[in-house]
């Protein structure tokens, strides 16, 4: 009996949190499912495709934030980990089939210059069937191909070609998938 009601509170909050979602984007596909709280800000334009899985947990939560006049566009299909962190002050576009393993970062900016001026950004592109491993962090500018896989703590600072593993910091092609 308490199994079934603790069951029946979880889903009522993983459907808060799907609805919480739903009203910070601008457009949400069929079959959301948010399991935690995700602290999402900003005044830009957030989309996500149909069958969107984020994982999210109070002690490690999911970061989002799209500054005014971004776009972030999530595919279908994408699920998110646990700690992951998105920052989009330009453009980010995640395609269909992506993974995001726990505490990856997407930044598509600096946050600061070098020297006087403003920040760099540039739009990251993260094609059909990624998968992005614990703690990958991609910086502003990226392409990463269909089909390849990021290793483990790399630091992703050039694009990097379809069907592909890369790893290491900073990250490089190491073999060709498939």
């Amino acid at each position: 009996m308490f199994e079934r009601i603790k069951r029946g509170v979880r889903r009522l909050k993983f459907r808060w949190y799907a609805r919480q979602m739903r009203r910070a984007c601008t457009s949400v596909g069929e079959q959301l499912s948010v399991q935690g709280p995700v602290i999402m800000f900003g005044d830009g334009d957030a989309s996500l495709g149909d069958r969107v899985t984020i994982r999210s947990r109070s002690h490690l939560p999911v970061e989002i934030y799209v500054a005014g006049g971004a776009n972030l566009h999530i595919g279908s299909c994408v699920f998110i980990n646990q700690g992951v962190r998105i920052s989009c002050s330009q453009s980010i576009t995640i395609g269909d089939g992506c993974i995001m393993g726990d505490e990856t970062v997407i930044l598509d900016n600096d946050f600061h210059p070098l020297t006087d001026g403003q920040p760099k950004i540039g739009p990251i592109i993260i094609e059909t069937g990624v998968w992005l491993a614990s703690r990958v962090i991609v910086l502003r500018g990226v392409t990463i191909g269909q089909g390849s896989v990021i290793g483990a703590g790399s630091v992703v600072t050039r694009s990097i070609p379809p069907n592909t593993f890369a790893a290491g910091a900073p990250a490089r092609p190491l073999r060709a998938l498939r």
